[in-house]
């Protein structure tokens, strides 16, 4: 129960949630230069978490219930970051590997239905193995933020909690 609680706090500060509250950000519209990418990057996720009700972790003793809600809330946090990342106009160059880690975001929100679907039925234990386990990400999950992540770098982008993301892509 301990490393749920852990795997989704950690998970929340993935994406930008602290325990101040940050405002959300207005993000630039239009295209935008490499510096002007990269701080929006950085800025896209901030005072989301709190906004969909995941800015602090779980307490350890936290109910199936609970822990559905969190996760449920993280979800909204990662579709939410999704959205505000694609209406992001970077440099051609890098278009397609922001297209991959969109992708990779989308498709983990949609992995831990997973999880979600455990924890509403109670299955604390199921929902405990998927998220600590590493399995609750699929292969696609996985494959979009590998891949996304590897172009960036290649492009030489310096892009806030990238290495970070919300699967290990290291």
């Amino acid at each position: 129960m301990r490393r749920l609680v852990l795997l989704l706090a950690l998970a929340a500060v993935l994406v930008g949630c602290g325990s101040d509250p940050v405002a959300i950000q207005t993000l630039p519209v239009g295209p935008l230069t490499r510096a002007q990418y990269e701080d929006a990057f950085g800025k896209s996720a901030l005072g989301l978490a709190p906004k969909y009700g995941v800015g602090k972790p779980l307490d350890v003793d936290a109910s199936a219930a609970d822990q559905a809600a969190h996760v449920d809330g993280l979800q909204h946090v990662l579709r939410d970051w999704a959205t505000r990342l694609e209406r992001l106009q970077p440099p051609p160059a890098a278009a397609r590997a922001q297209a991959r880690y969109v992708a990779g975001i989308r498709s983990f929100a949609t992995d831990l239905d997973r999880a979600r679907t455990a924890l509403d039925r109670g299955d604390t234990s199921t929902a405990h193995t998927l998220l600590t386990s590493g399995r609750i990400a699929s292969a696609a999950t996985r494959t979009d933020l590998i891949a996304a992540r590897r172009a960036f770098h290649a492009l030489g982008y310096d892009l806030e909690d990238l290495d970070e993301s919300p699967v290990k892509t290291g």
